[in-house]
């Protein structure tokens, strides 16, 4: 009969990586127990979530969601790191947190990145990824910029928009 408390843990990964095209394994030894407190709660703040599991009930609830060759990654003390729709913001704070930890700790292992698996250098590439709210404030000041520019020329002094016509009406009778 399997342990209770491994049942457990094994539904609440289920739960958790049910919808999870995207995560990330990173290796916390090292790191003290306040130390990595402070981890978890700046990757929740950022909109993902740190999870401390057994590598074998890790390695069961990824097989039986199809995702498979983490076996190897899945050996000493791993943390999986779930995001949310910005999968970049959670991703910094990890990678940020690492940066000032004197040892550079947590260290990448790897992950899935909406289905296709990705080496240790994971964090490093997708940290340096701009967040959906960057790419959003991108956008709208790409969709705004001929707006703006339209503006600017109709707010010109009446005077100048004669002067343009009138250049344009003595060009016209010079052809």
């Amino acid at each position: 009969m399997a342990n209770p408390r491994n049942q457990a843990a094994v539904e609440m990964l289920r739960e958790q990586l049910g919808g999870a095209a995207t995560f990330f394994l990173v290796d916390y030894q090292g790191l003290s127990a306040g130390e990595f407190g402070q981890l978890r709660n700046q990757v929740r703040a950022a909109g993902g979530r740190v999870l401390v599991a057994k590598n074998t009930l890790i390695n069961v609830v990824l097989k039986e969601h199809g995702v498979e060759g983490f076996e190897e990654v899945l050996t000493g003390p791993t943390a999986l790191v779930l995001v949310g729709e910005d999968m970049a913001a959670p991703v910094k704070a990890i990678t940020d947190f690492a940066k000032n930890h004197p040892k550079e700790l947590p260290v990448s292992k790897g992950g899935r990145l909406e289905g296709t698996m990705l080496g240790p250098d994971a964090l490093e590439r997708v940290s340096k990824l701009p967040t959906k709210a960057q790419v959003q404030s991108q956008l709208l000041g790409t969709l705004l910029a001929p707006l703006q520019q339209l503006v600017g020329v109709l707010a010109a002094p009446p005077q100048k928009l004669v002067t343009v016509i009138n250049n344009y009406a003595d060009k016209q009778k010079e052809e």
